[in-house]
Order: C-alpha cells, then structure tokens, then sequence
C-alpha cells in the first residue's frame, strides 16, 4: 500500500469502546480513514458515522465487509461474538483488530488464530496497557536488565466507582475474561520468556454481596507460578472509589520497577482540608495514548511495516490463564497449565 493512501477501516460495534475507537481512527490517525460502521442496533451506526464522517452504515457484518476499498476493521462487538466475527474477517481479507478478549474458549481462539494465519492478515489484539508510556519504559527496563532475574510481579485493575453495573446483566466470569485479561496479558509481556505453570484464584462479591448467590464476582486475587521460579499476583475489583487505578510491578534480582498512578498528574493541592490529587476516572482517559498509539500500530502493520503488536498467540496465552482462573475457582484448588 503506497504510503500516502490512508488506510480504510470499518467499526463493528458502535458501543462505547467502539466508539471511541471510530473516534481515534477519524480524528487521531492522519494515515486512517473511517470508512465504515455496522452495529445490529437500529441506528446506532448511522448515528456514529453522520458524527465522524464514515460513509457507510449498516445493521450487519457482511455488509460492511463489502464496503468499497474497505482495507480492515476494527471489532468491538460483545466478546461471546468475537471469534465468529473475526473468522468471518479473515475469510473476507481484511486486516483484523480484535478488542480483548479474542476469544471464550481454547478451541475458538485456535479457530480464529487459524482463519487469521490462512488469509494472511494482520491480526491484533487489543492489550492497551502495552503501549501506555509507563508500562513501555517499565519493560524497557526490564529487557535491559535493570531489575535483574524476575522475581515477584503484580497487576491491578480497579476500576471506578460507585459501581452501577447490573450484576444480572453482567456475563459469569467478566472479571476473568473481560477484566482480569488485561493484567495476564501485561504479566505474560512483562515476564517475557518464562511459561506459567499453576494458577490460583479466589474471588467474592464484595461489592455487591447480594449477587453471589448467582454466581457473580466482583472481586478476585490470582496467584500464577512461572517456569523460571518467579511468581506473580494479579488483583481486580469493580468499585475502587478514589478512581481508576491501574498499576504494575516486578520486583527482581537487582532492582524494581514500578508503573501506573491513579492520580492524573504530579501536581498536587496542600489547602486548610490537607494534601489532595485528582485521579483518573475513565479508561478512555487514563489511555488515550496507549489506545491511540496502539491502533496507530496497526495502521503500519496493516501497511505491512514491522512492528511487535499483541497477536493471537498473545491473546490465547492470556486466555488460558483467564480459563484456569474459572477451573480453580470451581475446584478450589490450584490449577496446572500443561
């Protein structure tokens, strides 16, 4: 693709994070183009693409893989459709960025690795917190052995409350699949080399203890054993009053890096009431960057320029842990990964 032709990218899925996706394409991207939206919902693609600028809109994925001189999409419909859309890309020829997670199961995550790896698209996957400044140097330090032999490692994610969420309305197991994910994936990243070989969890509805009874979770602390003797802690909760608060570190033979902070910036208030700071309190806040500069990546990998992006195989990894995570759950019990 010549280098000043922009890329021409479809949105399916026009809620929330697919919005703002469509969002950074038209307006963050000099080298994209948002040519296309589908959402089942009536509407709501019309709605978006009248607001941004793409010149199509459609109420179903065929369609919008149709779309005149359409390079690749971007998928951000609800995760329990994601492989199938996905393959469905793939089939199509489109280029494929995948929001987390990529897939349910092992089986549909070797599906989609498959569909994608017989088209010979680029496949990328949605791990935000790779491209986030603070988690980059954070591994750079790492790989440049500033922190020696890893040790101990820790992820979190708290996310904002007061939590408003029907816990009716939530999947089973969204703080594994959905949430959780994240914080494999930046472990896995962070620990690059080293295999994990047991996991441990345990999890309550701390927030909404009425909801246990149906199985909701919304609190949970994962225990994971690598292959190199390290072992890591992954952490999440629903309703983290103060903000959002995303944090990361490994604690290793020479050293410590830590990465993260829920306040929004250095500056801080002394005042009669004591010392305040005011902390993030969206994802799409705290990540701007991380989520503009990571579609930005695709764009040059859609042009076929190298670059390490989260793949499939990355997506699948994280899964796996998300799985035995349900399986000790159940069990009660640690879990080994063959």
């Amino acid at each position: 693709m010549p280098r000043n032709t922009p890329v021409n990218v479809g949105l399916i899925g026009a809620g929330r994070i697919g919005s703002f996706h469509a969002e950074t394409v038209a307006r963050r991207l000099v080298d994209a183009n948002l040519a296309a939206i589908a959402d089942p919902a009536p509407g709501a693609a019309q709605a978006l693409a009248r607001k941004l600028g793409a010149d199509g809109a459609y109420e179903d994925v065929e369609a919008l893989l149709a779309h005149p001189g359409l390079d690749a999409v971007i998928i951000a419909t609800p995760a329990r459709f994601h492989t199938n859309v996905l393959v469905q890309a793939a089939e199509a020829g489109k280029a494929i960025f995948c929001e987390k997670p990529m897939a349910l199961t092992l089986e549909e995550a070797d599906r989609a690795i498959a569909a994608a790896r017989a088209a010979g698209v680029p496949l990328q996957v949605g791990f935000n917190r790779r491209w986030d400044q603070a988690f980059a140097e954070g591994k750079a330090a790492i790989e440049a052995g500033q922190t020696g032999t890893p040790q101990l490692l820790r992820s979190l994610t708290r996310d904002p409350g007061p939590f408003g969420g029907d816990p009716a309305r939530i999947p089973l197991w969204t703080i594994f699949y959905e949430t959780l994910i994240h914080d494999f994936d930046t472990l896995l990243w962070l620990n690059a080399g080293a295999r994990p070989v047991e996991v441990y969890a345990i999890g309550d509805a701390l927030v909404r203890p009425d909801a246990k009874a149906n199985g909701f979770l919304d609190t949970a602390v994962v225990t994971i054993r690598f292959d190199n003797g390290s072992i890591a802690v992954a952490e999440a909760n629903f309703c983290a009053m103060y903000g959002y608060d995303i944090r990361g570190e490994v604690f290793g033979s020479q050293g410590m890096v830590t990465m993260g902070d829920v306040r929004r910036s250095s500056m801080m208030l002394f005042d009669k009431s004591g010392v305040s700071s005011d902390t993030w309190r969206r994802d799409t806040e705290h990540f701007i960057h991380g989520y503009t500069a990571q579609l930005a990546a695709f764009v040059r990998s859609v042009r076929g320029e190298p670059g390490m992006v989260p793949g499939g195989e990355d997506a699948r990894a994280a899964l796996a842990i998300a799985l035995a995570c349900i399986e000790s759950i159940s069990r009660k019990a640690p879990v080994a990964l063959g």
